[in-house]
């Protein structure tokens, strides 16, 4: 390419170099597809590039842009061009690839299983496979018998007492609206009537006051009459004339208004009648609405019981599970070598409760010396007891009635040692004792457990808040019983 002088610059001065051009068709080139190994010279290029089969070329389908090598166009616009033509396997009409995947959404032909029961079959015959008058569904799902009320769920037909029990709250609550509309229709029915009433007393009222009018225009007409027989016999002044002509003129104002109010009273006539029959078929669909609604209060009160009863059932399962959890847990944490390792959690808690007087104690979990040995347990104030309350942490040992007490030796007389535990594993508060054969508190027990017997002084309150020792850590504190059981049989 060149440029003619003086006119480097501007864009229509450039020209085609054809002397260039001649040289560059002697040029040795090869292809530039990928895959393609033909060489020749650049004056062969542009014809073999035109017939190349590793030449990138668009999809020549109207609606699909896709690039893909020449030797590879067939198998495209066969198989792969989402444009293409192709037919539908199920029911054989022709369709753009493309659109294929949303007919199998609703093809009749396709063959798609029924949701309630499984069983395959062609798309179309699913519809009279589930009527619930005709179909043959062995898993047939009908609506609720409540669906006069508004429950539109689908139930099997042997699951309805089942869906009555799970959804009796929403059933009473679908019935409660129900009836309220029942009682605002009352209301309206009742309105209507007082006034189709109204509506009758103006009628009649009417039809006295045409009554009235017509008597009073046949009065006039009569005394016309006369008037005019008396002006036949006898001549008569100008005035007596203009008197007659007064009352004619009347006479026919009394008519026509006579004529309006007959007309007033027939289209009042017709609406009385048509409110009459509307309000004989509203009574008779307030009788219709009363019935039902004594029905729907029957059901409701059913329902209402069943409710009941199930929350019975369901709390006496819950107190049942709670007494299986609370004995799971204290056979889980209840040992039998007279050693107790009691875990206080939520300690900042319990302390608040304590020294407000709402929980001032709390007893540790049963413990035994033995399978068949004494039962026992701990007991804790938190703000003390007796002389320590106030100022020290009480803690005390309690002998508790058990299974095996007729076999086993009394008064107890085991030592007992008390621990709170340092977590740091410094310094443990530590006390023990032995017991006083004489006390009530280690004799055989008669009730449940015995009178806590111990420590009230085992601790003062602001050793707990030691910062060099943790006697409670993360809200938790460990307390340990030991009961001596090296001379029991």
């Amino acid at each position: 390419m060149g440029y003619a002088p003086g006119y480097a610059n501007l864009e229509h001065s450039v020209f085609p170099d054809r002397a260039i051009a001649r040289e560059m068709m002697k040029l040795q080139v090869r292809c530039v597809y990928y895959g393609c190994d033909w060489d020749g010279y650049f004056l062969q290029y542009k014809e073999h590039r035109a017939s190349c089969e590793f030449c990138v070329i668009s999809c020549p389908v109207e609606g699909c842009s896709q690039e893909i090598q020449r030797r590879n166009l067939s198998r495209h616009k066969k198989d792969e061009c989402y444009m293409r033509n192709t037919k539908c396997q199920h029911c054989n009409d022709d369709f753009i690839y493309r659109d294929l995947k949303t007919h199998h959404t609703r093809c009749l032909k396709m063959k798609v299983s029924c949701d309630w029961c499984g069983i395959v079959m062609l798309r179309e015959k699913i519809a009279d496979h589930k009527n619930t008058d005709t179909g043959d569904c062995p898993k047939m799902k009908l609506i609720c018998e409540f669906k006069q009320v508004g429950c539109s769920t689908l139930i099997e037909k042997d699951e309805q007492s089942i869906h009555n029990k799970q959804a009796a709250q929403h059933h009473i609550h679908l019935l409660l609206q129900t009836i309220l509309a029942m009682d605002k229709m009352k209301v309206n029915i009742n309105e209507y009537s007082t006034q189709i009433q109204q509506m009758t007393t103006l009628l009649e009222s009417q039809k006295t006051k045409i009554q009235n009018l017509t008597q009073t225009t046949g009065n006039l007409e009569n005394q016309v009459g006369q008037c005019a027989n008396q002006l036949a016999r006898k001549t008569v002044g100008a005035g007596m004339k203009e008197a007659v002509n007064n009352w004619q003129t009347k006479i026919n104002e009394l008519r026509a208004n006579i004529v309006k109010l007959e007309k007033k009273l027939e289209t009042y006539e017709a609406i009385v009648s048509v409110l009459s029959r509307e309000a004989e078929c509203t009574g008779g669909n307030l009788k219709f609405v009363q019935r039902q609604g004594d029905q729907f209060k029957e059901q409701i009160r059913i329902l209402e019981n069943n409710c009941k009863s199930q929350d019975r059932i369901i709390a006496q399962k819950d107190v049942s599970l709670a007494e299986q959890d609370v004995r799971i847990q204290a056979l889980e944490m209840t040992s039998y070598d007279g050693i107790l390792l009691w875990k206080i959690t939520d300690f900042a808690r319990k302390r608040r409760d304590a020294i407000s007087g709402r929980t001032p104690s709390i007893y540790s979990p049963y413990f035994f010396t033995s399978h068949h040995g004494y039962k026992l347990c701990a007991r804790l104030y938190l703000n003390g007891d007796g002389m320590g309350k106030g100022n020290h942490v009480s803690l005390f040992f309690v002998v508790m009635k058990g299974e095996y007490d007729a076999i086993l030796k009394w008064p107890f007389r085991q030592k007992v040692t008390l621990m709170w535990l340092d977590q740091s594993n410094r310094e443990h508060v530590i006390d023990a004792f032995r017991p006083d054969p004489s006390s009530n508190s280690f004799k055989r027990p008669t009730g449940d457990m015995n009178i806590a017997s111990g420590c009230p002084l085992f601790m003062p309150l602001s050793v707990i808040d030691n910062r060099r020792c943790e006697y409670v850590k993360d809200d938790t504190a460990f307390i340990r019983i030991i009961v001596d059981i090296t001379d029991l049989v």
